[in-house]
């Protein structure tokens, strides 16, 4: 059997990535394993096209976009609290970027990754056609296993 040593596990706030984050704590405390919880904020979200169209100013794009990230920590310190509970070792970061290739690519090659956690999808339904599955894109392009928790209650 395969043993893990640190397993990524992407949040976004979903459902579908809290059940990632209980599967990754069972699997870690049967692995002797440690967590590393991530979130990736596009660093395009307060770019020149957002600003020009939505009429902001880099200061107000600046207070949002630290706003954002309060928020962003506060939800964190959520789910390490829940890991440590579990008593599996844990570390979060805030990593900014394509959330796509940062998961599939740079956090594992960087963090010595050997199994990503994701749940299924974070997005609704409509933003998936838009904007493309960051589970497909990590299962495709990851050098590392990748487990994929899907909800029961999603149709």
């Amino acid at each position: 059997m395969k043993r893990y040593n640190k397993i990524l596990v992407g949040m976004d706030g979903s459902t579908q990535s809290e059940l990632a984050l209980d599967q990754a704590i069972d699997l870690a405390q049967r692995h002797d394993a440690s967590i590393l919880l991530v979130t990736v904020q596009n660093d395009t979200q307060f770019g020149p096209v957002m600003a020009g169209g939505a009429g902001m100013s880099a200061p107000i794009m600046a207070e949002e976009k630290h706003r954002i990230d309060d928020r962003v920590k506060e939800l964190m310190r959520g789910y390490v609290q829940r890991v440590i509970a579990a008593g599996v070792p844990v570390d979060s970061k805030l990593y900014y970027g394509n959330s796509k290739t940062e998961l599939a690519k740079e956090i594992p090659e960087k963090e010595n990754i050997d199994l990503i956690v994701m749940g299924s999808t974070g997005l609704n339904r409509l933003e998936r056609v838009l904007i493309g599955s960051n589970t497909t894109y990590v299962v495709a392009n990851a050098k590392c296993d990748v487990l994929v928790v899907r909800d029961p209650d999603d149709n």
